[in-house]
């Protein structure tokens, strides 16, 4: 017995016509009749009552439908999932976003694609510190990472496309800040201000990159660290000080802190990056997909 002979006994029992049935396995008729001869042989039961006019099931023959479409059914069902696992339709996509980043707008239409053709793949979204998306990517915990390029530009075996060139640099004040009175500073404005940076052991490259350029500007800022981008933003509106946020921080949405042009760039590109060795088929399908590109 094997799922061949199921899938002729379940066509013949469906129709009740061999004929019928037949034209819908591709196979002659005869060959057909003798398929489910053999069957019942192998079985040592009658599962048709033949006449000129008519086919019926036998008793045992009803019994046999309900058992063998069910065998049928999850077959099919564990050879789709298996394939589709293969491809990356289903399991697991882990996508990290940087803490305080509004991504919203940016793949809804991708994740809606994936929910409506995929719904075996699992997308599963959680915010993360610098630290914790670079650690992720590297121990495997993440396929995705969604983070600022000056981060992760220049981490050994890590692959990256840029999202978003135009994410600039500002300076974040509370409104009852002097400098809030104005629509843009200069960075050596903030001379004689609390700077609030992410902490060295987060990331590294923000708080060397800023530092170094106040220092080509002709004074060394007054800092003060926060563990995370998390932290900076509750200290800035806390009135602790003032920070250099991207203008895609959700810090922006907030009407009592106010974002200020600044003259400096710092790349904080929004950027998508993964790990070279990353061998997850969904991480590649919803790559694509973000960026609407052919899917095989």
């Amino acid at each position: 017995m094997n799922l061949t002979y199921i899938k002729y006994f379940l066509t013949v029992a469906k129709y009740l016509n061999f004929s019928q049935a037949a034209d819908q396995l591709y196979i002659s008729q005869p060959a057909l009749s003798r398929q489910i001869n053999v069957m019942e042989k192998e079985l040592d039961l009658e599962l048709f009552i033949r006449s000129n006019r008519e086919v019926k099931l036998t008793p045992a023959g009803s019994v046999l439908v309900e058992a063998f479409q069910k065998i049928y059914d999850e077959y099919n069902l564990a050879v789709a999932k298996a394939q589709n696992t293969h491809k990356g339709m289903s399991g697991d996509l882990n996508i990290g976003i940087l803490d305080g980043e509004y991504v919203g707008d940016l793949f809804p239409d991708a994740l809606q694609y994936l929910n409506k053709y995929y719904p075996d793949l699992n997308v599963v979204l959680r915010n993360y510190s610098f630290k914790g998306l670079v650690d992720r990517l590297y121990n495997g915990k993440l396929d995705i990472a969604i983070t600022l390029y000056f981060d992760i530009k220049n981490r050994t075996n890590i692959q990256y496309r840029i999202i978003d060139e135009t994410n600039k640099d500002n300076l974040a004040v509370i409104r009852s800040h002097p400098l809030a009175s104005h629509e843009s500073v200069k960075l050596y404005d903030i001379k004689n201000e609390t700077l609030i940076i992410d902490s060295v052991e987060d990331s590294e490259e923000s708080s060397k990159l800023i530092i170094d350029e106040c220092r080509t500007r002709g004074f060394t800022p007054r800092i003060q660290y926060a563990p995370s981008i998390q932290t900076v933003m509750l200290m800035v509106e806390s009135g602790l000080g003032v920070a250099i946020l991207d203008s895609r921080n959700a810090l922006r949405q907030n009407p009592n802190i106010k974002f200020l042009s600044i003259d400096a760039n710092f790349e904080p590109y929004l950027t998508l990056a993964w790990h070279q060795n990353n061998q997850n088929p969904a991480r590649e399908l919803f790559t694509k997909l973000f960026f609407h590109e052919k899917i095989d």
